[in-house]
């Protein structure tokens, strides 16, 4: 079994690391590249660990661990490592008119001593794309990983403690007491990836000592498909998106809406299309993971049983095991808005299909319910996708594919709303981590000597003057 922390040692990690963030936050760009450059040979050379800790945690393929785990945290942390430097130094700002001898930049500093928590579903991704961040900003971290993947765990703390003393950068396990404990702690910056339902207990926590915070939420991530597609290109892309790590990914589809021309066609090309990705029984397949524990499996198997009594239609899939905490890829439709399919975030490998007649249709579907993490269009008609993206909102979008928006090292990732607060990854993660200090610079004579007391005429012209050019 595994230990948890202690929380008087959760105590004296947090003492320790607050009497250090002073000493970390003035590193240096290049010390702060080294750090990251020791995690990313760590991994490198950990690599057959972390694929076989991710088998036991989910039974995940090798294939997908390398792509989704593995890979993600090596193209975050060598991107970070280009580009920290550049990140790090100061950005002036264009001159203003009305400020003629003052020099106007933008000074980026840690926000000192950081919390990180993060979930399950991707145990080892999630956990060194922000740990990365916030060294890469020159804080001190608290890492708090998922109770429900100890051996993925028992890898990320090797590597860690191997690089890190535990007064810059500690792992902490535990449930939910050591997480709760950590919660009523100080900190200066806390990043949270998770439910909502959770996410509100996390900004409730933080807002007793007004901590700055990133949550990272969740949602359900409609896809849009437009009738002039190449239907099994589309159903093929939306496979892989909805079914890796068995539907237990954030950004997952979590629902389509499909003009009714295409019904008959694109229940078909389901069946075909999982059929020739996993076989005609999913549970040999080797690239099919399982449902984390026995909790989200009974969630799961409750949700599907229900819409089914309530007249959803099985499209394909449908078949659960508990013993081994399998479903089948599933699709379904006809499922009744009341069913937990259309009211929560699936989070798991079962995809609903909503039929729509006019666009409109679509896009009011869309904006009944909180605002998703991710929207996916699908259309060969730029008008169209730039109508459902002008009419909703996301945390972020892709058109014609999915998932990959995450990836791009020039976008943000984030949600907005009920599906997150705040932005990471890349220069995103580093600005989060950090605080975006103001500085006036101000040369020559005080431009404020302008207005200086007593007021007089003079000081009317000058206002008026003012009032003109700006």
């Amino acid at each position: 079994m595994t230990s948890y922390a202690t929380l008087s040692e959760i105590d004296s990690i947090y003492a320790q690391q607050v009497a250090h963030k002073s000493t970390i936050k003035h590193s240096t760009a290049e010390k702060r590249t080294v750090w990251i450059k020791k995690m990313l040979e760590e991994i490198i050379k950990r690599e057959k660990d972390i694929e076989q800790a991710l088998y036991r945690d989910f039974h995940k393929s090798g294939m997908e661990t390398a792509l989704t785990e593995v890979l993600a945290v090596l193209v975050e942390l060598r991107h970070i490592a280009r580009n920290l430097k550049s990140w790090m130094k100061n950005k002036s700002v264009r001159r203003a008119l009305i400020f003629p001898n003052v020099k106007a930049y933008l000074h980026y500093e840690p926000k000192g001593n950081a919390l990180i928590i993060t979930p399950w579903n991707y145990p080892f991704q999630l956990p060194m794309v922000h740990l990365a961040a916030s060294i890469a900003a020159g804080n001190t971290s608290m890492l708090k990983l998922s109770e429900f993947s100890p051996h993925t765990n028992t890898v990320i703390k090797e590597i860690i403690t191997a690089i890190f003393p535990k007064e810059h950068v500690a792992i902490i396990e535990g449930a939910v007491e050591e997480t709760t404990h950590l919660l009523k702690k100080k900190f200066d910056h806390i990043h949270f990836t998770g439910s909502p339902a959770v996410g509100k207990v996390v900004m409730g926590a933080a807002s007793k000592h007004l901590t700055d915070i990133t949550l990272e939420l969740g949602g359900k991530s409609p896809a849009v498909i437009d009738k002039n597609v190449n239907l099994r290109q589309v159903v093929k892309n939306l496979i892989w998106a909805k079914y890796v790590n068995a539907g237990q990914t954030c950004i997952a589809p979590d629902y389509l809406l499909v003009h009714r021309q295409q019904k008959m066609e694109i229940e078909s090309l389901f069946k075909q299309e999982l059929e020739e990705a996993f076989g005609t029984d999913p549970k040999n397949s080797p690239d099919y993971a399982r449902i984390i524990n026995e909790k989200q499996f009974k969630r799961l198997e409750e949700a599907l049983s229900e819409a089914k009594s309530l007249g959803a239609a099985v499209v394909s899939g449908g078949v659960v095991d508990s013993k081994e905490l399998y479903i089948a890829p599933t699709v379904v439709s006809n499922v009744a808005a009341t069913n937990a399919l259309m009211q929560d975030e699936i989070f798991g490998p079962i995809l609903p299909i909503v039929y729509y007649s006019q666009v409109q249709e679509a896009i009011d579907f869309i904006n009944k319910k909180e605002k998703p993490l991710a929207l996916y269009v699908f259309s060969k008609d730029s008008k169209f996708n730039d109508h459902v993206i002008r009419h909703t909102s996301a945390g972020s979008t892709c058109v014609n594919d999915a998932l990959v928006q995450i990836m791009h090292p020039q976008l943000p990732f984030g949600g907005v709303n009920n599906s997150g607060i705040g932005q990471s990854t890349g220069k995103f993660g580093f600005r989060s981590f950090s605080h975006e200090r103001a500085v006036a610079d101000v040369q020559f004579r005080p431009i404020s000597s302008l207005f200086w007391f007593p007021y007089t005429e003079k000081t009317n012209k000058v206002l008026q003057w003012i009032r003109k050019v700006i």
